[in-house]
């Protein structure tokens, strides 16, 4: 076999690798650093959009938000079949099936628009995030805290002391 196609193999599989690295579900990431206080997160994390609550791992209602989306599918990572996933201005809301229900997987949001219900949003700074949220949060991969309320994590990546990313996830096993 030529070297350009051992070559043009080893590239493939490496390619293969990262799309199935991409779809693994987050719990079963890195183990990360937990550190804990008195603080308990007894709060529901939920995303009130448009005057729509919307919670993972409650069913999902597309015409409650009265806001155009972009739609489309994707194969799921945690689930059989396939996901929806409905993009609005400011977030994006991926939905599986569920004990055939269309169920919150999870909330993503896109940009500074939106904001948690604590108030919270991206380019906010780590600062805020710990005075609304508390220290009982676990880092992974050093720029990722996440929050645990019930069957929801509630994860933001911080880089520089500021929030880039924020996203609400339906725990699964």
């Amino acid at each position: 076999m030529s070297k350009s196609k051992i070559f043009i193999i080893v590239i493939i599989g490496i390619i293969a690798m990262l799309i199935l690295t991409g779809c693994n579900n987050q719990n079963n990431s890195q183990e990360g650093e937990t550190i804990q206080t008195s603080h308990e997160n007894t709060e529901k994390f939920s995303v009130n959009y448009n005057g729509v609550e919307v919670t993972p791992g409650t069913e999902f209602n597309e015409d409650a938000i009265e806001e155009e989306a972009t739609f489309s599918e994707i194969p799921s990572c945690a689930f059989e079949g396939t996901d929806k996933v409905y993009t609005y201005s400011g977030m994006e809301i991926t939905v599986a099936t569920i004990d055939n229900k269309d169920t919150v997987y999870s909330v993503y949001f896109i940009d500074d628009s939106v904001e948690t219900g604590e108030g919270v949003k991206i380019a906010d700074s780590k600062e805020k995030m710990i005075e609304k949220y508390g220290e009982n949060y676990t880092i992974t991969l050093e720029t990722k805290y996440t929050y645990t309320s019930g069957n929801v994590e509630l994860s933001f990546i911080i880089e520089n002391d500021m929030i880039t990313s924020i996203e609400y996830t339906l725990k699964t096993n």
